[in-house]
């Protein structure tokens, strides 16, 4: 495809800050927008993320790019070599804007050219929505908590199992907020709590799976976050103010499992204490043990050895094509895939695509609350609906 003309527009983000969206139009006249999410705090080994966006790049990578004959993969090549200038948010938002326009120019889905671009026949199986329920953590002005516990259901469809795991997420809000220990909500619409500690809340979420009516289909998910817990001058982990070495953290994660229906951990030790999390995995082997900030959506990081599961975040990558290589890899070594929002989203749905052209097992949006969240379900129930047409 030959780009016309790319535009770089300021929107706001769910925190109603600034962020970037691209449009991009073609030499017949057609045009595709997009944009990027970021984190509130990145980890160690995710792509650059520039904030302030020099304009005298910015144009030196347009006319890089306009007036040329590009594929997907050209194209992001040439962003990566101004990912560490511009950052992967202004990057990504132009991959996936191109992408868009791909799709529209040659007359198919944006799921069917994704699926295209890594040489892959998508099932259009229904990546199961990993619900938020209470936040913590950077969520949660970097208290020392989890950052996110969550729970997922095995339904049939996108459409059941979010209905499935809406129906406990108003059980647990209402019983909160009748018992005065509602305080809010964080980025990603988990609720926030006073008087609960981490052990009450599985309580609380187990009492409520019980007495759902699909109990045997729900589950619980945690995402540890445990790089943020982890206290340099200390050396050791923080959590609820009180210290832990890594076996500590080690012995109390697994009591979680054997106590509760916990059936997904994402990133229970830091990225560097590689021989924990080989320990944790060979402990662990019937539940899925995710990594995020171990793998940073890079294809140099995986590896199976540590994790059964892989967050996969586009902005970490900083373009579609090298989001697609480590699906691709990740794939071939038999993992567990899991698509993610940030914690700072836009409306953009492209994840959602993603999702779904990739057959992921798990698509975390986050709680079922504000727009940025809401549209992201409704565009899985339209892209199942169109599935099943």
């Amino acid at each position: 495809m030959i780009i016309k003309d790319i535009q770089l527009y300021t929107i706001l983000n769910s925190i109603g800050k600034p962020a970037i969206e691209t449009q991009i139009t073609s030499i017949e006249g057609t045009y595709a927008l997009a944009s990027s999410p970021s984190a509130l705090l990145s980890g160690k080994r995710e792509s650059q993320i520039t904030k302030k966006i020099d304009e005298k790049t910015i144009n030196s990578l347009i006319n890089h790019l306009t007036y040329r004959e590009l594929s997907q993969q050209q194209l992001d090549k040439i962003l990566k070599q101004y990912l560490y200038t511009l950052g992967s948010d202004v990057c990504l938002s132009i991959s996936l804007a191109f992408a868009r326009l791909c799709a529209i120019n040659n007359h198919c889905s944006l799921v069917e050219y994704i699926a295209d671009e890594m040489s892959y026949t998508t099932k259009y199986k229904s990546p199961k929505p990993m619900v938020t329920l209470f936040s913590g953590g950077v969520h949660n002005q970097n208290e020392k908590t989890i950052q996110n516990i969550m729970i997922y259901a095995e339904a049939d469809s996108f459409y059941e199992s979010s209905k499935i795991t809406s129906s406990v997420y108003s059980f647990i809000e209402t019983y909160t907020s009748a018992h005065n220990m509602l305080t809010g909500y964080g980025q990603s619409s988990g609720m926030i709590t006073k008087n609960l500690t981490t052990q009450q809340k599985f309580e609380l979420i187990s009492n409520a799976i019980q007495k759902n009516e699909y109990n045997a289909k729900l589950s619980i998910a945690v995402d540890i976050a445990a790089e943020h817990l982890w206290d340099n001058n200390q050396n050791m982990y923080c959590l609820e103010n009180t210290y832990l070495t890594g076996e500590e953290l080690f012995l109390l994660l697994q009591n979680y499992v054997d106590n509760f229906p916990v059936l997904f951990i994402e990133d229970p030790f830091d990225s560097d204490n590689e021989k924990l999390w080989s320990e944790f995995l060979k402990n662990n082997t019937n539940i899925c043990i995710a990594g995020d900030d171990l793998f940073a959506t890079q294809c140099k990081f995986l590896n199976n050895k540590l994790a059964n599961g892989v967050i996969i975040k586009m902005n970490q990558a900083g373009t579609l094509s090298d989001t697609l290589q480590t699906v691709i890899k990740a794939k071939s070594l038999g993992m567990i895939l899991c698509v993610s929002h940030r914690s700072v989203e836009t409306e953009d749905t492209f994840m959602c695509d993603l999702a779904v052209a990739i057959d992921s097992d798990f698509v975390k949006i986050g709680g079922p609350r504000r727009g940025d969240r809401i549209t992201k379900y409704n565009r899985i129930f339209r892209l199942e609906r169109d599935r099943n047409k």
